[in-house]
């Protein structure tokens, strides 16, 4: 994955809340998830023009990958940059950076690729990527 900002035109802040941390006093690894569903959330709200209770869209995740690169403290500002770096027929792959600064110096904590694959939740099975979907991502994504 490449971690160039410039790659990416949607980010979201994040709220690092004291119920994300672990023991050893970071955010645990499980929340890293959840941060990037969020992000992935408001990325499909934007393109599509959603409000932020609408989930419809017709995707469902198979795969994460996640390389941890630093931790995530309490206090530190979180944003994440989303992009969809890749369509395949069926397929997309999502990419998110995480990034945290700290001490005014910015670092990236995780990269992330999604796998998503269009899905008909109706008859419970993969289908094409909808052409209008996938021309409105390539337009954003410009």
């Amino acid at each position: 994955m490449k971690s160039d900002l410039n790659l990416f035109k949607h980010k979201v802040k994040v709220e690092v809340r004291f119920s994300d941390l672990d023991a050893m006093r970071h955010v645990n690894n499980a929340r890293y998830l959840t941060y990037i569903e969020e992000a992935r959330i408001a990325y499909f709200n934007e393109i599509f023009k959603r409000e932020r209770s609408s989930l419809d869209y017709s995707a469902i995740v198979a795969r994460i990958e996640i390389d941890y690169l630093q931790p995530i403290n309490l206090g530190d500002k979180v944003e994440i940059y989303t992009r969809v770096s890749k369509f395949g027929n069926k397929s997309s792959d999502m990419e998110n950076l995480i990034m945290i600064e700290r001490g005014g110096k910015q670092f990236a904590a995780a990269t992330a690729v999604t796998k998503l694959v269009a899905y008909d939740y109706e008859k419970l099975q993969s289908i094409q990527i909808p052409e209008d979907v996938k021309r409105k991502i390539e337009e954003f994504e410009k």
